[in-house]
């Protein structure tokens, strides 16, 4: 028994996996690097009798050799969005294939809780960081440029000409979402954003009054709500709030909401069933991310497309790419083009 002990604590090596296998070292070093040159049967076999030995590679040795620690950073600001949950699920599935472990770090809109998270990751040599920074200008990012870290920006507009972008035009989906409720007759529009906290927000508000004068319709300041925090809680709360207050005769006449996330659009719903109005019957509704969720409701969400997976996805191959080809680096900024996704909550008034 204690024998056993002994030898599962017994950290497995390449030498022991090749003596194992009947073959040499180099043989067992190429089978897991997975290098196509080697013999298949040979490979998998290794493979085999490593999984069965719990081998697991020397990252320290590893690093000390290559210089790379195999690790990658991911900052974002919400972690309970699915919209952010997706993106960095599809970062998680590329990085495993590639054989890369990830720090994920939190940031809840705060510029000092975002340079400790930028800290933090520096202390541990990651290899690059994919970051939804807090502010476009955030002095945290330059931080880790400084550092020699290499780094891509998702969800945020190009200020740091030095870093790759990957984001989507958030003014052109509040545009989509504007128009499309303008050509089925809406011309009192409702829009619902939060807390402004960077220029794709901005871009969003401008894109609705933008929209608006294009179609001669007056832009009222009491026609745009905020609520203090994306979250589903938070928007119900506001918009019961408003609703209540229509219902006591000071509040705003409006046939149709834009939402800045369909975590609003969820709130509006959960108070439609609270307070007993109808969707799209009173209040037409257009959501924006898309996520999975919105697709289940009654009726069904009519929202702007955000391609998460694609985002993640792109921020991390050009991420890899540049870490792992130092002489080809290539800065980059990918935009994705948002779409309307026309389901069941929104009435035709012309």
């Amino acid at each position: 028994m204690e024998k056993n002990k002994t030898q599962a604590l017994r950290k497995i090596t390449i030498k022991h996996i090749a003596k194992v296998a009947g073959v040499s070292v180099s043989t067992v070093s190429r089978a897991l690097r997975h290098d196509p040159k080697a013999n298949v049967k040979t490979t998998q076999r290794v493979l085999d009798i490593a999984q069965k030995l719990n081998y697991y590679p020397d990252y320290h040795a590893k690093t000390m050799r290559q210089r790379k620690t195999g690790t990658i950073g991911v900052i974002l600001n919400d972690l309970t969005n699915p919209f952010y949950s997706e993106i960095l699920a599809e970062i998680g599935e590329v990085l495993y294939k590639k054989e890369y472990s990830m720090f994920i770090c939190y940031s809840n809109w705060d510029l000092d809780r975002e340079r400790k998270n930028v800290l933090s990751l520096l202390s541990r040599r990651v290899d690059g960081v994919v970051i939804c920074p807090v502010h476009e200008e955030s002095e945290n990012i330059q931080l880790l440029s400084d550092n020699g870290v290499e780094v891509v920006i998702i969800d945020c507009y190009p200020f740091f000409k030095e870093n790759s972008y990957v984001y989507t035009e958030h003014g052109k989906g509040a545009i989509i979402a504007t128009e499309y409720l303008i050509r089925n007759g809406h011309r009192n529009i409702l829009l619902f954003t939060g807390p402004l906290h960077g220029s794709l927000e901005h871009n969003f508000v401008n894109g609705y009054f933008e929209t608006l004068k294009k179609y001669g319709i007056e832009a009222r300041e009491e026609f745009m709500i905020r609520s203090k925090e994306l979250t589903i809680e938070s928007a119900y709360e506001t918009f019961k709030k408003l609703i209540t207050e229509n219902r006591q005769g000071i509040g705003i006449d409006f046939t149709a909401v834009v939402t800045i996330c369909d975590l609003f659009a969820v709130g509006i719903y959960r108070v439609a069933n609270e307070l007993g109005f109808n969707i799209p019957g009173n209040y037409s509704i257009v959501g924006y991310d898309n996520i999975d969720v919105t697709a289940a409701l009654a009726p069904p969400l009519t929202t702007i497309h955000q391609p998460r997976k694609e985002i993640g996805t792109e921020s991390v191959k050009i991420l890899l790419n540049n870490i792992e080809n130092e002489t080809m680096k290539d800065q980059k900024i990918v935009t994705f083009e948002p779409f309307i996704v026309v389901r069941g909550s929104v009435r035709k008034l012309n």
